[in-house]
This record gives structure tokens, C-alpha cells and sequence, in this order.
């Protein structure tokens, strides 16, 4: 399935209290994000770990000193502090989604001053066509959740902890407190703390989607220090 890159960046930026993240997009023609207002920024995410899944073509990324070609499918979490660059492969357009997590409110990117370590490590990775196992951290709890045909993933209620979902395959039918409505693949669903929330497949074919629990230590004890 050729995603339509033009419908798919316009989808909502996910912009909250625990988490930020969006659909980025890079063509051919460009060098770089060509919906990414900050322009060619590599950087880090102090104290905050970032999830990229690439929906679509191929890319070099560099996470601490690790560099390598990533394609269609794969699920990276990169650590928190790591430092990351990209750079476009093959011939299709680039739709690269992004979240991170905590969205700490002064300090959202480092892009100088890196401290040694950021440039160490590497980022664990995996193919969501060939596992169903995708790297968890302490800020994210990853899944790859399979709903047979009426099958339903229960109403669920997080005090403190956000949830985004991705379709992958087949549609779901998502209701959030008393709205409901269908989300079809490669469209995804920010649900913020203390929303319940269920999701279902209404579908006659599997239903195939990525889902991120998010944990802010911050948040969670109800603060966050201003200084960061």
C-alpha cells in the first residue's frame, strides 16, 4: 500500500502534557522534512526518549555512534540523550512518525554542547512485519496488538499514563470517553491521560496496530522541575 504522503502529514500534531510527535515527511527532491518547521536540526532529547516508525521508504539514521540504513516497517526507540541525524534513501517518499516522550516544557531539543555520551550506544530495533516483540523503555511501553475480526481491546481507563495508537493494517473502530469513530491503516490516535478509551475491529480482516503507553516520572508525581 503506497501511502498518500500529502493526506497523511496533515494528520493532527500529538501535542501534550506528557508527549509530543507527528507524521514527518522527506521526498526526493528535498533535503529534508519537508514539513518539519525547524529545518535540518540534528539534536538529542535530554531526559526524553524518541519512537520512530517508518511507514514508508528507506533511511540512513544515526543514533550515539551507530549508523545505519533502516527500511519499510521498522519500529526504533532511541534513547533518552542519544543524538540522531537523518538522511534520505531509495526512491519513495519518506513517511517517518515520531513521538516523544516526556515533552518537557523548556527543553525540547539539545542541538549543541552534546556530552560525550550522546555520541555512544546505539538505538534497539526491530521490523514490526517480522516480530511482535518491540523495544520498551521506561517511558514506553510498545506493543503490537493483533484484533481477530469483532474482536475488542477492553475499555481502558489510565490515571497517568498517555496512549498513542497506529493502524498498521485493517480498521478500527476507536471511542474515546463518548466519541467514537473509524481509523483506517497508517492513521494513528492520541489518547491523553484519564480518557477511557476502547478500540475494536469492526472489520472482516485482521486488525494490526502499534500501541504506546506513555510514562512521564514527572507528571506522574506532579510536577515537573521548571529548570529542565
Amino acid at each position: 500500500m503506497t501511502i498518500d504522503y500529502e493526506k497523511w502529514m496533515k494528520q493532527p500534531l500529538i501535542w501534550g502534557e506528557r508527549t509530543r510527535g507527528r507524521g514527518l515527511v522527506w521526498t526526493k527532491e528535498s533535503d529534508w522534512f519537508i514539513n518539519d518547521p525547524l529545518g535540518r536540526n540534528p539534536h538529542s532529547h535530554d531526559d526524553a526518549s524518541e519512537i520512530v516508525f517508518l511507514a514508508q521508504g528507506s533511511m540512513e539514521i544515526q543514533v550515539g555512534n551507530a549508523k545505519r540504513v533502516y527500511n519499510e516497517g521498522d519500529f526504533i526507540l532511541m534513547p533518552a540523550g542519544k543524538y540522531h541525524d537523518y538522511w534520505f534513501k531509495g526512491e519513495a517518499p519518506v513517511c517517518l512518525f515520531v513521538v516523544v516522550a516526556p515533552n518537557h516544557k523548556t527543553n525540547r531539543w539539545r542541538i549543541k554542547d552534546f556530552p560525550e555520551d550522546a555520541f555512544q550506544g546505539e538505538a534497539p530495533y526491530t521490523s514490526v512485519f517480522e516480530s511482535d516483540d518491540l523495544p520498551s523503555d521506561g517511558f514506553f511501553q510498545c506493543e503490537k496488538v493483533t484484533l481477530q475480526p469483532g474482536q475488542t481491546d477492553r475499555l481502558t481507563y489510565l490515571e497517568l499514563q498517555d496512549r498513542v495508537i497506529y493502524i498498521l493494517h485493517g480498521t478500527a473502530q476507536v471511542k474515546v470517553n463518548t466519541l467514537a469513530g473509524p481509523l483506517a491503516a497508517h492513521q494513528y490516535q492520541y489518547i491523553p491521560a484519564t480518557n477511557h478509551h476502547e478500540i475494536s475491529n469492526p472489520g472482516y480482516e485482521p486488525l494490526v496496530y502499534i500501541s504506546l503507553t506513555i510514562t512521564d516520572p514527572y507528571t506522574a508525581r506532579g510536577t515537573e522541575p521548571e529548570e529542565k
